[in-house]
């Protein structure tokens, strides 16, 4: 087994926590940055726990197109926040 596997799991967990707690204060772009992070650590526990090829086929695919999301999303909070402060 390689440990590295779930040392990515942890990281992306303990980001994870961390953004959740500076939610409050930072507002959305944390809210994204927490799913984010969220959406990591389960795909990186699935990959590490039960050995599934989660980056081959349909399912990088499918992640690809997450993070593509999660890209926009990010942008567009960014954007309104900033276009806000004006």
């Amino acid at each position: 087994m390689d440990i590295l596997q779930y040392v990515y799991v942890f990281l992306w967990a303990a980001l994870a926590v961390a953004t959740a707690v500076t939610a409050r204060k930072e507002g959305a772009t944390a809210l994204v940055m927490t799913g984010f992070f969220v959406f990591m650590t389960v795909w990186y526990g699935i990959r590490a726990f039960f050995g599934v090829a989660m980056f081959d086929g349909a399912l990088g695919v499918i992640f690809k197109c997450v993070m593509a999301g999660f890209a926009v999303a990010l942008g567009l909070v960014w954007y309104f926040k900033r276009r806000g402060q004006k």
